[in-house]
């Protein structure tokens, strides 16, 4: 079998680049003009600031000095025409913060859309945001919108065209109806800002404004979306002077109360009783460096997670929920996963290590987080820092261990017949402490550039630390349009081996109708990651290209449309083929703001080296396999809302199909139920079953062997959200994620490589049903700026039947309710001080 060396795909990559997309710019060429790049002086508030209360009457916005800017162009749906409605700004300052006023013209004020939604969710509502770049650096900043109905978002931007929705500040916004149109007032505070020292300061800046109903964004600082960039395109606020970075000192104390209640189990009625206290810190160790800490933290108001049913060798990835580990995860991502922040405060993961264990009575939820920290900031020199460190304590479970035997009765042959047995009660470590550091570091370059390094360290007892790091880079033209990203790592989890892996991508990241990238990723066979980091897999050399065609201006019943193409091939490091396919897809969204798309997709691949679980190389069955998918999504802007998402193919021999339908219902402006359902139904899918040694086997003669069988499955994923928004700071919300299947094996045979199957059968039965349901009640009263009180309930039940193997609705619904769930019921409250 042939193989392509590193040094053979990367000259594939790079010569398949350069032909790919430099024949693209030429099909998308257009005429390059200078920018003339707008500009709004912001005055000092004299004598006081506004008061924040969405009027506009204070004497700081109706003084004859004050410069208000509009015209405001349209990037949806009509890009570069002016706005259909008037939108006015006006900017001022003092020595604590900034302030902005939006008068926010309509011709139909009584049409104005106002849907009241929790503090930093987007809804179907009217919206002005301010853009700033502090450090006007063209790759950082920040956001901040308020909608008409005073919901408050934001999130911070970085590198130029990302952003971060998990950070919170602490910030102030109203908003009034007017005969005229609507108002907004912002007061951003100087703490939530980072910004250098300086006499003058010029700032990037842009204002937005979204129409709802007619689905109108227009922005001030207007760019055509075929340059690119995003925080490079803001204009600028001058005027700025005698204002310092504060070193301010934030904290959060907050105190817990709860009750866990568990399926009661011998020595064990599953009730706990909990009461606990932390704090967060945040602290500016100077003007541009920030600590944030947190200390014995509690994670108790966070929603659980989708069941999930895993029959693949990979790990099944979650989305961080924890805010302290949201916010500012930004700061350490990099081309691959070298932070995976859910490793920290994991499930216990050992079992007791004592002969005499008989019985767990009580095992931890997860590892105990007695402390962690960041510090972050921007140094001189246009480098950025940041540094986390955490630390877990030692888990243990509490057991019942045998203590002795006596009044021993055996028979005739000597086997034991009864006896009375004591029991000890002990508690056995489950997760050795641990601890956590990962240091990241960036180096702004050229225009809206950097080049970056990162070190991971995790260390618990009993196990050799891990240690991975690596350089990374991102590398754009000056006008963003293209762009060079990549890094190379290394990983040493072990004494005795060092893995490396490599991500390189060449791509086109602006134009007018075409945009593509190129790539390959290399992963050595002693690569590993997955300490600390997020990994699915080692031993690869994938390389693969994206191409798209892309339209903006309306055309029929259309409004916009994405056109993808794609290729992707993976062999392992002895030249197996492990993926080889492609495929083409759409979007479409109409003028009506419907939207449409769906896709095709061949795959003909050959060889898989993990699904044996050791026992070599398996041969994909079935192949080539073709599969489709479409979905179509009404208006959004509806009271009532439906995606649909159907699809088909061929998988592992066999067929699958699936079926999706959600539903959004707002009855009214401040309530919305959610509900969705996805069907799938798998046929004759050949999948491992378990391997087995000779000397397990009935069969005569029967070797060390995987047992693969044919699979019949079908699933259903349920969802469902109710949220109530009682004001813009008081809101409940109740959610539920749930999964039933049942799966049917047969056909159990042995593999022998190279798609052979022997004549042996086997007696086995994998068949069973699984069910799974997840629930989240959380009310949540922000009573003062950066002030909580959560009141939470989750409930947990799992139900694995190994006497059936069919799908029953309503036996597995009845179980989803029945008794034997987990339950956590939680009282918290913070309470922010700025010092």
């Amino acid at each position: 079998m042939k193989t392509l060396d590193a040094h053979s795909v990367s000259a594939f990559v790079l010569i398949l680049a350069a032909g790919t997309l430099t024949s693209a710019g030429e099909s998308d060429s257009s005429e390059t003009t200078t920018r003339i790049v707008p500009e709004i002086r912001a005055l000092r508030a004299n004598p006081h600031p506004p008061a924040i209360d969405g009027d506009l009457e204070d004497p700081v916005w109706t003084g004859s000095d004050i410069q208000k800017v509009g015209g405001f162009i349209q990037t949806d749906p009509d890009e570069g025409k002016p706005q259909s409605e008037s939108t006015f700004v006006a900017v001022v300052y003092d020595e604590k913060a900034i302030y902005a006023a939006f008068w926010c013209y309509d011709s139909e004020p009584e049409k104005i859309t106002s849907q009241l939604a929790r503090r930093d969710r987007l809804s179907q509502s009217d919206l002005v945001s301010i853009r700033l770049d502090p450090y006007h650096d063209h790759r950082s900043g920040y956001l901040f919108n308020v909608s008409a109905a005073g919901t408050q978002r934001d999130l911070r931007i970085y590198d130029n065209t990302n952003t971060d929705e998990s950070w919170d500040g602490v910030w102030m916004a109203a908003v009034r109806r007017q005969p005229w149109g609507w108002s907004a007032e912002f007061e951003i505070p100087y703490h939530c800002l980072r910004f250098p020292e300086l006499e003058e300061h010029v700032w990037g800046v842009d204002f937005t404004r979204w129409v709802a109903r007619k689905n109108e964004f227009t922005q001030w600082a207007f760019v055509p979306s075929k340059e690119g960039g995003f925080a490079s395109n803001f204009g600028h606020l001058t005027g700025l002077s005698d204002i310092q970075p504060t070193r301010h000192l934030e904290v959060l104390p907050y105190a817990v109360s709860s009750m866990e209640s568990r399926p009661s189990v011998r020595w064990n009625d599953g009730r706990d009783l909990l009461g606990n206290a932390g704090m967060d810190i945040k602290y500016g160790l100077s003007t541009n460096l920030t600590l944030d800490a947190t200390i014995n933290p509690d994670f108790g108001q966070v929603e659980l997670d989708q069941p999930v049913l895993n029959l693949s060798v990979f790990e099944t990835y979650f989305p961080e929920k924890r805010p302290f580990f949201m916010e500012g995860a930004d700061l350490f991502r990099t081309e691959f996963q070298m932070f995976y922040s859910r490793r920290i405060g994991r499930n216990p993961a050992y079992d007791v290590d004592d002969p005499a264990f008989f019985h767990e009575i009580h095992r931890p939820r997860a590892s105990t987080i007695l402390g962690a920290a960041k510090l972050t900031g921007k140094l001189a020199g246009r480098t950025s820092v940041a540094v986390l460190g955490a630390v877990t304590q030692r888990e243990r479970a509490r057991y019942a261990a045998i203590d002795s035997v006596f009044n021993v009765e055996t028979d005739s042959v000597g086997d034991t017949t009864n006896a009375d047995t004591t029991f000890a009660f002990r508690d056995g470590v489950v997760e050795p402490p641990a601890g956590y550091t990962v240091f990241r570091v960036k180096q702004d370059v050229l225009a809206n550039s950097h080049v970056g390094a990162v070190v991971t360290l995790a260390s618990q007892d009993t196990r050799h630390a891990a240690v991975t790091g690596g350089l990374d880079w991102r590398l754009f033209t000056n006008n963003s349009a293209w762009y060079v990203r990549g890094q190379s790592v290394f990983s040493r989890v072990d004494p005795e081996h060092v893995g490396f892996g490599l991500d390189l991508t060449l791509g086109k990241d602006a134009g007018k109708h075409v945009r593509g990238a190129v790539g390959i990723t290399v992963k050595d066979p002693h690569f590993q990651i997955n300490r600390l980091g997020f990994t699915e897999r080692n031993n690869i050399r994938n390389t693969y290209l994206w191409m798209q065609y892309r339209t903006n201006d309306d055309w029929w019943i259309v409004r916009n449309s994405r056109n993808n193409v794609n290729f992707y091939y993976t062999e392992n490091y002895a030249g197996a083929v492990i993926t080889r396919g492609g495929n083409i897809n759409f979007y479409i969204e109409f003028i009506n703001n419907w939207s449409m798309g769906g896709g095709a997709e061949v795959q003909a691949e050959k060889y898989s080296d993990l699904e044996t679980r050791g026992n070599g190389l398996w041969v994909w069955p079935g192949n080539p396999t073709y599969s489709w998918w479409f979905n179509v999504e009404t208006d959004p802007r509806k009271k009532v809302s439906v995606l649909w998402n159907p699809g088909s193919g061929g998988d592992r021999g066999g067929s699958w199909w699936a079926n999706y339908v959600g539903v959004n219902f707002r009855p009214q402006t401040n309530i919305e139920f959610s509900l969705g359902s996805n069907y799938v139904r798998n046929l004759g899918n050949t999948r491992w079953v378990r391997n087995i040694s000779a000397d397990q086997s009935t069969a005569p003669n029967a070797p060390d062997t995987s047992i693969f069988a044919d699979l019949d499955k079908d699933q259903i994923s349920l969802y469902a959200s109710a949220g109530v928004v009682f004001h813009r700071n008081l809101s409940c919300q109740l959610s539920a994620r749930g999964l039933i299947s049942g799966l049917d094996y047969r056909n159990y045979r042995p593999y022998f490589g190279e798609n052979q199957y022997g004549p042996y059968r086997y007696d086995l039965n994998h068949d069973f049903a699984f069910g799974s349901l997840n629930s989240t009640f959380l009310f949540r009263w922000e009573y003062r700026p950066g002030s909580t009180l959560y009141v939470v309930w989750t409930r947990s039940k799992s139900d694995y039947d190994p006497a059936a193997n069919d799908l029953d609705l309503k036996r597995d619904l009845d179980r989803f309710f029945s008794v034997g769930s987990e339950n956590l019921f939680l009282i918290k409250a913070s309470y922010w001080f700025n010092l």
